[in-house]
């Protein structure tokens, strides 16, 4: 049976407000003898404070809430990660939830997370979210909560936002490129996301148009930043004459290797490639990707200092943060100039 503060009062031979107050380290009139003595009655049963009872009291549960698109991507789940350890050592529970990239999935997540009383919510929206983008600010403006929008934002909704500057992070990789000799560049984007379509894309395009490259239609290939779209997107390119491929994430860029290995073209021999992430250098023993860095540590540290600060000073202003990416190069752009 499940020892409480009342069992311990009872043992100790004293308030029930008392112990409470040792339990919790709070101010009391108790000799260090009792309180001594309260403690050691809580370690002999293996005492644990009643979150539920005391959330009644505290009207927090000390609890965050986290919304992911898709926690098979290494990116999301090592973003968790980062968070968690943040949470757990401020005293916070994170309740994990994944929306499988669905603007649906989103709503039903953040009614959820609701329903369990968190006292905050990071989040990170599907995709499909951005296909209705009115309706997620409308309700998204209804929450009686504090929230920061991470990584995927909304640009004309004002609210705590913490993201990388991916229009730059994709213009350092084009031009990294670009100045190593290579000309006709493929470009994998999910068109849908604001990442890609907003920013990724954008930087593909600034890079490519100030360095006087041709931009080609077919160069541009959509993808849902999914193993599989890399896969066949990467199918696409090599029908074309490019001589590298900008890809703005890691999971299709394993897509593209993947199509690249089939066909029996070497890295960077036949293909270049700069990819969009920087996440699973560990797990690749044969190749050292250039890729653009998110620093997952700093943005997992930056968004549970912005929710954190929030949680119960409901009057500060919002923030709007944007970290800066940049480039880690490897060995996977080749030279083309003499």
């Amino acid at each position: 049976m499940k020892v409480t503060i009342k069992d311990i009062a009872r043992e100790a031979n004293l308030s029930l407000s008392a112990v409470s107050r040792v339990l919790n380290n709070k101010p009391c009139r108790v000799s260090e003898e009792k309180k001594e003595l309260i403690r050691s009655i809580a370690k002999k049963y293996n005492y644990t404070a009643n979150q539920i009872a005391r959330s009644l009291v505290t009207k927090k549960t000390n609890t965050f809430g986290l919304i992911l698109p898709d926690i098979e991507n290494i990116f999301f789940s090592s973003f968790a990660k980062r968070l968690e350890a943040n949470c757990r050592q401020h005293g916070y529970a994170l309740i994990i939830t994944n929306t499988d990239d669905k603007y649906a999935e989103d709503l039903e997540m953040i009614d959820l997370l609701l329903a369990r009383d968190v006292d905050g919510l990071f989040l990170i929206v599907s995709t499909e979210s951005y296909q209705y983008v009115k309706p997620m600010m409308e309700r998204l403006s209804k929450l009686s909560i504090p929230y920061v929008m991470v990584d995927r934002v909304y640009p004309e909704f004002d609210c705590n936002k913490v993201f990388f500057n991916h229009e730059t992070g994709a213009y350092l990789a084009v031009r990294h490129l670009i100045e190593h000799g290579h000309q006709r560049i493929g470009c994998i984007a999910n068109k849908l996301s604001s990442q890609s379509r907003d920013y990724r894309l954008d930087g593909y395009m600034k890079a490519m148009q100030e360095y006087g490259c041709e931009i080609r239609d077919e160069y541009i290939v959509e993808g849902d930043y999914r193993i599989h779209s890399g896969y066949h997107a990467a199918e696409q390119l090599l029908a074309t004459d490019i001589s590298a491929f900008f890809v703005c994430n890691d999971m299709m860029t394993l897509g593209v290797f993947r199509k690249l290995y089939e066909g029996g073209y070497s890295i960077p021999e036949d293909y270049s490639i700069v990819s969009y992430d920087n996440t699973i250098a560990p797990f690749l023993s044969d190749i050292k990707l250039t890729s653009i860095e998110q620093n997952i540590t700093e943005l997992g540290n930056t968004a549970f200092e912005v929710l954190f600060a929030q949680v119960g000073n409901e009057e500060l202003p919002v923030k709007e943060i944007c970290l800066l990416p940049k480039l880690i190069e490897n060995e996977t752009v080749q030279s083309l100039k003499a």
